[in-house]
Formats: structure tokens, sequence, C-alpha cells
């Protein structure tokens, strides 16, 4: 009983640190540890409010193991980054492009949340914090 008495403190502190520790960053490849396959991906769906899947009828993407990411739409070509965190009890999948890009690609500059990903599809959505609609976003290979 005392051996208890005495690690009680030392307990609660550990649990007390455990129970702070509240991961809400987005940096490459933590979370859910899912990383998009090699390879080019088109959009196959996009919907924010209407399907807007015909703005990305030319664009390809390509996603870096390093957490690199590039947009060509056949004649120019975007370069960004993608990472992948955990945030508001969600595994997240972030795109952000470097400098001025076209307003497509813009759209795409989320913190989605993963519903789905494998080896040739992946199905992610956003929440706006503003109105509350979902878009839609899924990539396919």
């Amino acid at each position: 009983m005392r051996l208890i008495q005495k690690s009680l403190p030392l307990l609660l502190l550990v649990f007390m640190g455990l129970t702070a520790c509240d991961d809400n960053s987005s940096s490459g490849n933590n979370g859910n540890g899912a990383t998009p396959a090699s390879g080019t991906w088109k959009v196959s769906y996009f919907f924010d409010k209407q399907d807007e899947t015909s703005y990305y009828n030319n664009y390809t993407f390509e996603f870096g193991a390093n957490g690199s990411l590039s947009a060509t739409n056949g004649s120019q070509t975007w370069t960004g980054t993608w990472a992948t965190g955990f945030d508001d009890s969600a595994n997240k999948f972030l795109i952000d492009f470097n400098g001025s890009v076209p307003s497509a690609l813009g759209e795409l500059e989320e913190d989605w949340r993963i519903i789905q990903m494998d080896a040739n599809f992946m199905h992610f959505e956003h929440t706006s914090g503003g109105n509350g609609d979902t878009d839609v976003l899924k990539f396919s290979k």
C-alpha cells in the first residue's frame, strides 16, 4: 500500500502529461500515415455547391513521396506541397500551392478530411467553417 501511495503522484503526473498532448498539427506524412500512390492522378469529381469537375479536365497531378506536389495543364506546371495530419478529430490531407495559381487550383487548397485513400482512388471532404457547406474532392488514377 505504501508503494502505491508513493507512486501515485508520479502516475498522476505521467497521466496528465499524456492527456495534455493534443496534436492538431498538419505536417508531412503524420496523422494516419496515408500517402498518395506514385503516378499521375486526375480529379474525377469536384463539388463546391455544384459539380465543378469539368474545371479540372486538363489537369494532371503528381504527389511526391517527400510531400511535393505538381499540377500540370499541358502547357504550365504549378508546384506546391501536400501533407497529412490529424485535426478536429479527423485524419486530414492538406494541399498548398506555391505563389499565384489559377482559381481552380486555389479551390483545392484546403485541409481535406480523408474519407478513402488507396492506390487508385482518393476521396476527401471539406466542411466550410463559414456556411457549413461540404465540398467533395475525388482523385483517380
